[in-house]
This record gives structure tokens, sequence and C-alpha cells, in this order.
């Protein structure tokens, strides 16, 4: 039997620490219990993330949230199923949204259970519409969410072992395609053998997917680096091409935006890649065409690391990106790690941006764009938004435009 949970209402106050103080945010809010919590997702009006406290209800182990960030006040809402839910991936749908990660139901001990991967669709006003699983007897989770056609959801993750292809080794990608009412109409596994883990997938606006992640390569049995990938799928399950980075550097890429002649990708990277090496790690961006040709790349950062989480596409074809940055990039660095978020310009390097801090570690994790400016959200262990409340805290913020 479904079970139907409402959203409840979280008291909004714009608590600024003295980091945030300056300029550049309309609101913000921080969310936090004496656990650990942290957004991941943002699309539309709506934040996700996951928290091992009572965050917006009684916990059950460790639950999902997802918070209406368009309320006034904002509201939230807790899974407290039993056992471990997280949530990692978000899309906006017109009637409400769906939300993807792991779930390990009714585990003794939910942190060091098998896990599925995840997809829960969801009204607007809170309940459970359906849900599905994806995964076989070991660890499997979904990373990721893209729209398809005829309101239906591209689900994306890694899975170990055979779910829908023999395992090549280790962890492999997989994707899968459910219709609008949560039937799943086909799944594909593709795989190296090393570890490969899924980070990002987009539409490609003609009914088929993209999809981003990497492997991490043991090399000689010295040390592991990072080979980013990106796969496309057609809409009924075949793979038309693969893209991979070589090993001058270790490549992670994190999140991808289609533009209609191609793909944008995100990556954090070790070494010269588009360019200089600034030290620690840096952000690069790179167009991949429709048939997988990579156009030209840039790459930033500082003499500390830099680290990529999210990028964001206007209609203008401006790209966004947010992460965080042990750097002075765009203000003086307030500790540890800042949240940022950039615009890019058309040679794929920052025109404008924000950076905001408190001296503990502080990230931006989602981005996207509305009509009144960039909502971020991320993580802080620090007092970005307001008093942490004990561990990691999770944290959105509506920007001015820049």
């Amino acid at each position: 039997m479904m079970r139907e949970v409402r959203f409840v209402v979280v008291a909004l106050g714009l608590f600024l620490a003295p980091a945030l103080a300056t300029d550049g945010v309309v609101w913000g809010e921080q969310w936090g219990s004496p656990s650990w919590e942290a957004a991941f997702a943002v699309s539309g009006r709506w934040v996700v993330g996951w928290t091992a406290g009572d965050l917006f209800a009684e916990g059950a182990g460790v639950d999902a949230f997802v918070v209406d960030a368009a309320a006034g006040p904002p509201r939230g809402w807790q899974s407290a199923w039993p056992g471990l839910e997280r949530a990692y991936a978000l899309e906006a749908l017109p009637d409400g949204y769906a939300w993807a990660g792991t779930v390990a139901a009714g585990a003794p001990d939910a942190m060091r259970a098998q896990t599925d991967a995840l997809l829960v669709r969801m009204t607007a006003e809170g309940a459970v519409a359906w849900k599905a699983t994806v995964g076989g007897p070991l660890t499997d989770e979904a990373h990721a969410l893209a729209p398809a056609s005829g309101g239906g959801l591209y689900l994306a993750g890694q899975v170990e072992g055979r779910v829908y292809a023999p395992g090549a080794g280790g962890s492999d990608v997989f994707v899968a395609r459910f219709d609008a009412g949560g039937r799943e109409l086909w799944g594909a596994q593709w795989g190296t053998d090393d570890d490969d883990y899924l980070t990002a997938a987009a539409p490609d606006g003609a009914g088929g997917v993209y999809l981003a992640g990497y492997s991490d390569v043991d090399e000689d049995c010295r040390r592991v680096s990072e080979r980013g990938f990106v796969l496309h799928y057609g809409p009924d399950g075949e793979l038309t091409w693969v893209y991979r980075w070589g090993f001058d550097a270790a490549s992670r890429p994190v999140a991808l935006a289609a533009d209609g002649a191609g793909v944008w990708v995100l990556g954090q990277t070790d070494g010269p890649f588009y360019g200089a090496f600034g030290g620690g790690r840096d952000v690069f961006v790179v167009h991949l065409s429709d048939g997988g040709a990579p156009g030209a790349g840039a790459q930033w950062g500082g003499d500390e690391a830099d680290l990529a989480y999210a990028l964001a596409r206007a209609d203008d074809g401006t790209l966004w990106v947010a992460g965080a940055t042990a750097n002075a990039l765009f203000g003086p660095s307030a500790g540890g790690f800042d949240a940022f978020v950039a615009r890019l310009g058309a040679d794929g390097r920052p025109a404008a941006g924000w950076q905001a801090g408190s001296p503990a570690r502080d990230e931006a994790r989602a981005l996207a764009l509305t009509p009144d400016g960039p909502l971020v959200a991320g993580l802080t262990y620090g007092d970005l938004l307001g008093a942490n409340a004990g561990q990691a805290d999770a944290w959105a913020a509506l920007l001015r435009g820049f």
C-alpha cells in the first residue's frame, strides 16, 4: 500500500553570516540537524538531498528530503521510510517532480546495506505517485535523471555485477528509460574492466540521452587515475557513440548541458588538459558534437583546488558553473573551501562570479537558472546562512543575476 506524505512548513529567515553579508544573495536558507545533511540537486522550484537526522520529520535511518524553494516560507518533506534513501538527482515536471538516488529498504544497518537505484515520482503537493527501482544483489545507485519523450524519464547510475548485461568488471554504468506511469521500457549497461562511475545525464533533444562519468584506472598497480567518458544512447536503447579522454591528466566529467548541436561537458582535472594547469584541481569545459567529436575546450583555476559540480545553460547559450574553490576566485577566501557560481564567457572562462563561505568547508553542488536569478544549493560545515546545527548542513540561495 502506498504511503502518502505531505509537505511540512519550514520557517524562512535570511540569516547571513559575515562572509555572505556582502552582495549577491536575494534570499538564503540553511537546513540542519545534529546529524549530516547535504543538498545535491535543484530543478525548477525544488531542492533535494539527504539527511541522517530529524530534519523535517522524525527520521528513520537515512532519509531523502525535498524543499519547495518557491513557497513562502519554503516547505520541506522527508521520506522517513525504514532503512536508507539518498536523493542525488532531480527533474522538475509540469505537475510535480521526480527524484532519484539509492534505497535499502528495511535494512538493520542502513549505512552498510546493499542498495538499489531508486526513482520516485511525486506530485506538487508532496504525495508519492509511484516508485521504481533498478538493481541486483550487490550495490547499485542512481546519480542522474533526464527527461524522455512522452513525459518519461531516463534514470542513470552505476551497478555492480549483472543487471542489464554481464558485468564488465567492478562497477558499470547503467541507463533505464521509464514511461510517465513508471513502467520500465528498457535498460542498458556499459563498462570497462575498471570501476566506472556515472555522474551526469542530459537529454539530446531528439529522444535520446547523453551520459557522463569516469573510470578509476589502475596504472600498473601504482595509482588510480580518473579517465572521463561521455556516452550517447538513442531513444530505443542503442549505444551510438562513446568518447573517452586519454591519460595525460585525470579527468572527471561532472555535469552536462545539451544545446541541440551536441553537449557541453563540465569537469575537473589534475593536470594540463585544455590549457595551463593552475594547481590542485582545475575546472574544464568542452563541447562534443552530436557525433561525439570534441571541439575547443577551456581550463581555469587558481593555485589551490577548484572543484566543479554543476552546469546550467541559459536560453541565450550562456553557460553557468557552480562548485567549490580553495582560491580567491571571485572575492576573498573565507578559509577552507568556499562555494562559487560563475558565468562563463564565449571562451569558456569566467566572465563574472560569486564566491561565499565560512571558515569551514562550503560547497555549491547544484545549480538551476530561474527568471529571478541563479538558484544554487549545496552543503556547509560552517555558519554559511545561519548557525550550523552540527556536522554538515544543507543550504540553498537565490542569487542576483550577474
